[in-house]
């Protein structure tokens, strides 16, 4: 009996510590209650997300409810990856997707909300962008963009190339504005009206 149990818990941390490794979440499932609940999110890595890295290719599911991961969604297109958004700030960039889109950079919000709370937020604010939700700050710990203390997320941006490499990030504020002219000046590309940027 002893032998068993030690071998049930085992089993358990290593499949634990093996979904933790791909950046998954672990289920845990409570035997008595027969209730399934995602287990305490990874811990946040010990180097910060710096420029010039490679971003962390988490895996996330989208308001359709299907499984993807951040390789996929750069693959052809630079991103924008934004933590921390208010509705304030989900609906600049709204404003500015088009201006992103233009510049072939997807705008990316990663929210602390659930799955079904997200896909209300899409439909209420008519987003027409890529929402993550990001309940347990998995995602967000991984960008170092999760208070540990309290487990929300915080205010941090990410402009990434199609290689997930950081071209430009910010912390601690959103920007109000001009996110496009960011991403334009990371990627080194001519700005919207066209002017070549001055070196500096």
């Amino acid at each position: 009996m002893r032998i068993t149990l030690l071998f049930a818990i085992t089993t358990t941390i290593a499949t634990a510590q093996d979904l933790g490794d791909r950046g998954l979440s672990p289920t845990i499932h409570d035997l008595h209650s027969g209730y399934s609940y995602p287990a305490r999110p990874v811990d946040t890595p010990a180097t910060e997300v710096c420029l010039g890295d490679i971003a962390p290719d988490f895996s996330y599911q989208g308001v359709d409810a299907r499984w993807r991961r951040l390789r996929d969604l750069v693959r052809d297109h630079p991103a924008l990856v934004v933590f921390g958004a208010n509705e304030g700030v989900l609906r600049i960039l709204e404003g500015e997707r088009e201006a992103l889109m233009d510049l072939g950079v997807l705008p990316v919000a990663v929210t602390g909300s659930r799955l079904g709370t997200t896909r209300a937020m899409v439909q209420r604010y008519d987003l027409r962008y890529t929402l993550i939700a990001d309940p347990q700050g998995v995602i967000a710990s991984q960008f170092n963009a999760v208070d540990p203390a309290s487990g929300r997320h915080l205010p941090a941006w990410f402009v990434l190339d199609s290689h997930r490499r950081v071209r430009a990030l910010g912390r601690t504020d959103l920007p109000v504005r001009g996110y496009a002219d960011r991403a334009a000046e990371a990627l080194g590309l001519p700005p919207r009206d066209g002017t070549v940027p001055s070196s500096r």
